[in-house]
């Protein structure tokens, strides 16, 4: 989204580049998960971060670091935040089209704000844009929301050596376009729970940070 230099001590995310590491910036949690770190043991805590004008960026916490920033964030909630290491975007599925990420370290400093402050938690894609786009990029993971109008039997598959459970789902917009949807492990056990309480009641689902991938035809997200 295109805007004005905040104004003060705090840019934007779309100002964010190398040319320095204490960047100051008031932003909204949209996500946070952790990642495996196999080779070394433990994990890092991944982070999707977003400004006034709801542009993006990804933050990324290493292992040393986990224990410290871990219980002063949360999803959903607006912070001060300073001081980072300013890195390329490394990421294979990225959570944002911005050309860097953030890295947590020692002297990164975060703030809990209590604000009125720009919520864009979602950045939906429209099914119609997807289904008409020739090549679609798999690397940049999306958002959309659907009514769930269909649902096979989960499947087990091993991927990579590892067992999966697998359940497709067809969900559908306002305007009757519709799209696959691939449920994945436990994500399943709680989709299933939750349809056994709806009482026959119509399902819409929130999709965040999927891939959109064309299978036969059809565009999945996964």
């Amino acid at each position: 989204m295109a805007g004005t230099k905040s104004a003060g001590m705090w840019s934007l995310i779309s100002e964010i580049d190398h040319t320095k590491t204490t960047w100051a910036l008031q932003v909204r949690v949209v996500r946070i998960y952790e990642v495996a770190a196999h080779a070394r043991g433990g994990n890092t805590l991944e982070m999707v971060l977003h400004d006034e004008e709801g542009t993006r960026i990804h933050a990324v916490v290493k292992r040393p670091q986990v224990a410290l920033f871990r219980p002063q964030v949360m999803e959903d909630n607006v912070y001060a935040m300073k001081n980072f290491m300013v890195l390329d975007n490394y990421q294979l599925y990225k959570t944002t089209s911005h050309l860097y990420i953030l890295e947590f370290v020692s002297r990164t400093r975060v703030v809990h704000l209590d604000k009125e402050f720009p919520n864009f938690m979602y950045d939906l894609h429209p099914f119609e844009m997807l289904q008409a786009q020739r090549l679609l990029n798999d690397k940049l993971l999306i958002d959309v929301i659907g009514k769930v109008v269909g649902r096979c039997a989960p499947q087990t598959h091993v991927i990579n050596n590892r067992t999966e459970r697998l359940m497709e789902l067809t969900l559908e917009d306002s305007d009757g376009n519709r799209i696959g949807c691939t449920l994945w492990n436990n994500y399943i056990t709680e989709f299933n729970d939750y349809v056994n309480h709806a009482q026959n009641q119509p399902i819409f689902m929130i999709v965040q940070l999927y891939r959109a991938k064309r299978y036969k035809g059809t565009v999945f997200t996964f």
